[in-house]
């Protein structure tokens, strides 16, 4: 006796049928056009600096110099790479140009990257000017190898390795 065809497959179809005529929702309506969205700038997307935008102006570190002794002005006054563990070393940016508001900050790490000491001043440069950071440790520096790095507005100004003998 031949055997009945099976009905599933026919179930199936019309479920499938039915499925797309119930979501069948009649024409689409068309959706208000999305606001222009301003291409992303890349300083927006990095991290952010624990220092605030601050007007640059014109305003550029041209030198940084270490010293164990400052002259009139302030500035180093002889640039050294190597200190006695008594003296006070003397780290003097040297900038140029102008600007309303701006931020330096000091790091004194050892060798291997700990920070020692850090430092941070506001500064309104009207033209060339030098700014000084000074540290002497109480006991004395202990031999080794050190770095003192300089920011301003948050960027490297400069990183000056020396060594204590």
């Amino acid at each position: 006796m031949p055997r009945p065809r099976s009905l599933r497959p026919l179930l199936l179809i019309a479920g499938l049928a039915l499925l797309a005529a119930c979501s069948d929702k009649g024409p689409a309506e068309e959706a208000p056009p999305a606001a222009p969205v301003a291409p992303a700038v890349a300083a927006e997307t990095a991290a952010p600096s624990p220092v605030p935008a601050l007007p640059r102006g014109t305003l550029e570190a041209v030198a940084l110099e270490l010293g164990a002794g400052l002259d009139a002005d302030g500035r180093v006054a002889q640039v050294a790479e190597r200190f006695r563990p008594r003296d006070t070393v003397h780290a003097s940016l040297v900038t140029v140009g102008e600007a309303p508001a701006a931020m330096l900050s000091v790091q004194w790490r050892s060798a291997e990257g700990r920070v020692l000491a850090a430092d941070e001043r506001a500064i309104q440069p009207k033209g060339p000017a030098v700014h000084t950071f000074s540290r002497q440790v109480t006991g004395g520096w202990p031999p080794g190898r050190y770095e003192v790095e300089v920011r301003l507005n948050g960027e490297s100004a400069g990183v000056r390795a020396f060594e204590v003998r």
